[in-house]
């Protein structure tokens, strides 16, 4: 570890001693530690041939088509010395000309040059045509082991695009066993360009050894036939993509024998879709983790009697707090607070003090995200603080109605919003989308919400949909449902 002073010299410290080690793999193809170090040091002397500075931001609009690209273009980056600018290519053509507004990146690698078309850059490679001058590089140990490394887009579900500034110390306080030759493996269907999927799957072969293997794109049955083909060690799901493999028809016929654990994140995870995989696959030992972009807060189950429980993401741990709306802690069981958590190395936003401000304070993050800790200690999420419903006075937690929806037997997805309502100052108004095959009535799935909620918490407004909304990292865009919903609660009012 002595030698390892920025994430990138860690890849070299992998590449010494799993040379031939798979890291990371994406179906076209495999990519040992040794070609990932070979590969980033000729493409990283390419970028500063071209003329790429210290401090200088690349863009990467790569999709997961070329998640091994990915990987090789983001420690190219590191080792030339620039900041690493992943970015979804789902995202809209206006969405990258904001990020890019933002974060001014000088040079961009891309397998989708039509997003990067109109962008004002001092040089664009494709991914199967990146610049490579290993004589440029330059020594790595004259680089700034405190620099920052990366600037990931994070937007949440609300709101305009914003960039998290990830350092290079950051990145390695995450290191294990650098010494060591691990064989586990990763399945993962995640956006390589988010939290997750970066600093958990990018980085995952370096920071801990293990092997990720990507599907370029989600397809339940072909995940399942990955798994049967792969037989990863752990499968990475957001819970969006779970209840899509548990509504495939031929899942339980699936051996995940290998598989010992399944880790789910990045949104809610609805109790019946760990009480359906349990039922599958009983062996499977189901890990529900919470955090964010902006960093200080991580925290896991570490049982399944943890996952069982809707809403729970693991014991509050020390580095994370409760506060109530007076920024005192919160201590008291059963009583709701906003998640702070504190950072070794504390995270800002680029080029934005106001937001930066308002969210990172004497080292701990703010979330926006509410909970209260249980008899056992455990934290149950209750959901954002900006979609709290305050109806009649009385504060509702969208996230104990969706979980009530989610255990009827049609309902595939669900969320929940609150709408203008002349007396009450808000109501509540749900959407949902049904399984496959699956007939439901819109009084039906309100009766029974009234058999399992209070009557205050009882939607009064639902609509089917066909599909919801969700943005590249499996969150439902609640801001886009807002609109049809209250237009849906005012017909019914109208309507009497």
């Amino acid at each position: 570890m002595s030698d390892v002073r920025r994430i990138s010299d860690a890849l070299k410290v992998r590449a010494q001693n799993q040379a031939n080690a798979i890291a990371h793999d994406d179906t076209r193809r495999t990519l040992s530690f040794a070609e990932w170090d070979r590969e980033a040091d000729e493409i990283g002397g390419g970028l500063v041939a071209a003329g790429l500075r210290p401090g200088d931001r690349v863009f990467l609009p790569i999709s997961n088509n070329h998640a091994i690209e990915m990987a090789v273009a983001v420690f190219a980056v590191f080792r030339a010395g620039g900041i690493a600018c992943p970015i979804n290519t789902r995202l809209s053509t206006a969405e990258v000309r904001d990020f890019a507004a933002l974060v001014e990146p000088r040079f961009c690698i891309t397998d989708a040059p039509d997003l990067a078309a109109a962008l004002d850059l001092a040089g664009c490679w494709t991914v199967d045509a990146m610049p490579r001058d290993l004589a440029a590089l330059p020594d790595q140990s004259a680089l700034d082991p405190t620099a920052d490394a990366e600037i990931l887009g994070t937007s949440g579900t609300t709101g305009t695009i914003k960039g998290v500034v990830v350092s290079h110390p950051d990145l390695v306080g995450g290191l294990t066993g650098l010494e060591m030759d691990r064989s586990r493996s990763t399945l993962n269907a995640l956006p390589l360009t988010g939290s997750g999927g970066n600093l958990g799957i990018v980085m995952l072969p370096v920071r801990g050894g293990a092997t990720a293997i990507t599907q370029p794109k989600f397809d339940p049955k072909t995940f399942l036939d990955l798994v049967r083909a792969k037989k990863p060690n752990l499968v990475y799901l957001v819970p969006s993509m779970l209840r899509l493999i548990l509504d495939h028809p031929d899942a339980a016929a699936y051996d995940f024998d290998g598989v010992k654990y399944l880790m789910t994140g990045t949104a809610p995870l609805p109790n019946d879709s760990v009480r359906r995989a349990l039922a599958n696959w009983p062996h499977l030992r189901i890990r529900n983790s919470y955090g964010m972009s902006e960093g200080g807060i991580g925290v896991g189950t570490t049982s399944n009697d943890q996952v069982l429980k809707p809403g729970c993401v693991g014991k509050l741990p020390p580095h994370m707090e409760l506060r109530d709306e007076d920024g005192k802690v919160v201590t008291t069981p059963g009583v709701v607070g906003e998640i702070f958590g504190r950072q070794k190395h504390p995270r800002r936003y680029w080029n934005d003090r106001e937001a930066t401000e308002a969210s990172f304070t004497g080292g701990w993050t703010r979330t926006g995200d509410l909970g209260y800790v249980d008899a056992d200690g455990d934290l149950i999420m209750a959901g954002r603080s900006k979609e709290l419903i305050i109806r009649g006075g009385y504060n509702i937690t969208p996230l104990e109605i969706e979980t009530a929806l989610h255990r009827h037997p049609a309902v595939q997805q669900a969320a929940v919003v609150g709408v203008p309502h002349e007396v009450l100052g808000e109501d509540i108004a749900a959407a949902v989308t049904l399984r496959p095959g699956a007939d439901a009535t819109v009084d039906a799935i309100l009766a029974f919400c009234r058999e399992h909620l209070a009557d205050n918490k009882v939607p009064r407004t639902l609509v089917i949909f066909d599909e919801l909304p969700f943005n590249p990292n499996g969150k439902v865009l609640k801001k886009e449902l807002v609109a049809p919903l209250s237009d849906a609660a005012q017909q019914r009012r109208r309507a009497g």
